[in-house]
């Protein structure tokens, strides 16, 4: 009961998590094409604040989104500087972080920011394109580490199909209870460790 209480409790976390995670990867994976459409814009002879604005409306969600959010606080008075800043803090990606300085020190030092935001999308594809390859290289070094992590869950469900009672102290005796949550507090400390190996960062 213990336990399923934990794990119940956890859920909503996990789920806001995983929502919260999936919108910066979907956010990340259209900033190059957003980039370029800012680019291409500027070297048409558009403002910076009209290219924010064609980014909220030709852009796919959830980058529109958060690019309308900073065209129109831009629009109401806030400094072009504090919006962009606004916007790194409600999506924290590094990628994002350097787009945004990149625009900063070229308002104070001049030079073709189209150019800039151009080579800031291609050094974001390039990096893209080194994880996929790395992802490839190491498919199936991950497949053997989730494997191993997911054995004794298996191994858990095996014995207690076909030997109940073997188990049975587990669930009926608070010993037993304390061994579930050491071992599930390990079992997750396991897989949190395998994937912070697993995970490249470049």
């Amino acid at each position: 009961m213990i336990v399923a209480g934990l794990v119940a409790a956890a859920l909503p976390f996990i789920h806001v998590f995983w929502k919260r995670k999936q919108r910066f990867e979907k956010f990340l994976e259209h900033l190059p094409d957003t980039l370029e459409l800012m680019s291409r814009a500027l070297s048409a002879g558009h403002a910076f604040p009209e290219a924010l604005h064609m980014v909220s409306t030709e852009m796919p969600e959830p980058i529109a989104a958060e690019f309308r959010k900073t065209y129109e606080e831009q629009n109401l008075g806030l400094s072009l500087k504090l919006a962009l800043e606004n916007l790194t803090q409600r999506i924290p990606l590094l990628d994002l972080r350097l787009c945004v300085t990149a625009i900063l020190i070229q308002r104070e030092t001049g030079g073709n920011l189209a150019e800039i935001l151009e080579k800031v999308a291609h050094t974001i594809r390039e990096r893209f394109r080194i994880l996929g390859d790395l992802k490839t290289l190491t498919t199936s070094s991950r497949m053997s580490a989730w494997l191993l992590c997911g054995l004794p869950i298996f191994i858990t469900v095996i014995i207690s199909g076909m030997n109940p009672d073997y188990m049975s102290i587990l669930w009926s005796d608070p010993r037993g209870h304390k061994l579930i949550a050491v071992a599930l507090f390990m079992q997750i400390t396991g897989m949190l460790v395998v994937r912070k190996i697993l995970r490249i960062k470049i």
